[in-house]
């Protein structure tokens, strides 16, 4: 998939500048414990800059945590990316750190050069829609990706485990096997591999197709004075704490601006149960949990946590996010 979109990021960066992108090595460079994808030379009319390189068919917000520290730890660094959006292109300006995309656009900054091509384009990819990424879909690979010996369950078992339709968890692992997501183990079994890679396209589908459809609304407390005193709330079994409360439950490293709930109670219970109101402004965010809530769960499972933290936007989050990935969902 990375590797795809390379020579069309090469041909639109030659048709438009005097630059040309040339790929000196692609493998496996790991500098604190950070991995990137290749070593690229960036030739110049009268030199060539030598960068490590993360390339992305698309990027998107929640990779930009990962894409920060890439750029602190495998210097000097750039970002290739087949389609980059404008508002991410200024978070990365604002870091000074490198891109180019598939437009021919860039941004290259360092103590000799300052190059920067925006002719307002956006290389807009095509992306094959497969089940396995459908709002249904995602509950299925949200399940494997938590407990990986769900896949060689029977499609009835993952059907149930999941909450989806039987009839999905075919569309779901032939997908994942098309992605090369999903490849043989041995005659019997199969395996997840490019995890990191699935999750990032997990999250991005996750963002659009599910997450706002299991929305409840947003609500306040009832008595201000439970905002401060959220951790002491009791909770029931049809509920769990997800977004930056969970995370601050986990890591005891943030105070949450935003407190997220999945519950599968209705509205009115969760306005007489937890005395809330209905406030499109409030800072209780509710959602439909899209996993089976276990007894004595008083968190959501990590990956929705970490998926949360990113997809807030917000920087302060963003640590907090890498640290319950490193030690949740890195294999």
């Amino acid at each position: 998939m990375k590797t795809n979109i390379l020579p069309i990021i090469q041909e639109h960066l030659e048709n438009l500048t005097p630059f040309k992108l040339e790929v000196d090595e692609q493998g496996t460079y790991i500098q604190d414990g950070h991995q990137v994808d290749a070593k690229v030379k960036l030739h110049l009319p009268d030199e060539t800059l030598a960068f490590f390189a993360e390339i992305k068919k698309e990027v998107r917000a929640h990779q930009l945590p990962r894409i920060y520290e890439l750029a602190k730890t495998n210097t000097p660094f750039l970002l290739i990316g087949g389609q980059i959006f404008p508002n991410i292109k200024e978070k990365l300006k604002e870091r000074d750190i490198n891109w180019i995309d598939g437009a021919g656009n860039m941004y290259i900054k360092n103590k000799d050069h300052f190059l920067f091509v925006d002719h307002n384009e956006t290389f807009h990819i095509k992306e094959e829609k497969d089940r396995a990424f459908t709002k249904t879909g995602l509950k299925a690979v949200f399940l494997f990706l938590q407990d990986e010996t769900w896949i060689q369950k029977t499609y009835r078992e993952i059907a149930e485990a999941a909450g989806v339709a039987l009839g999905t968890i075919g569309y779901v692992i032939n997908g994942l096997k098309k992605r090369k997501y999903l490849v043989k183990k041995d005659e019997k079994n199969y395996q997840l591999v490019r995890k990191e890679e699935l999750i990032d396209e997990w999250i991005a589908a996750y963002e659009t197709e599910l997450k706002p459809k299991l929305h409840k609304g947003n609500f306040a407390f009832i008595d201000e004075k439970q905002a401060a005193d959220w951790k002491n709330m009791t909770l029931d079994d049809q509920t769990v704490w997800g977004g930056e409360a969970a995370a601050e439950l986990v890591t005891g490293m943030l105070r949450p601006q935003l407190l997220t709930l999945y519950t599968t109670q209705t509205k009115g219970n969760i306005m007489k149960k937890f005395r809330l109101k209905p406030d499109p402004n409030g800072l209780v965010h509710v959602y439909e949990p899209f996993w089976n809530i276990e007894d004595n769960q008083e968190t959501a499972p990590p990956l929705a946590i970490y998926a949360d933290l990113i997809l807030t936007g917000d920087e302060r989050n963003f640590k907090i996010a890498e640290k319950i990935y490193a030690e949740f969902l890195q294999d």
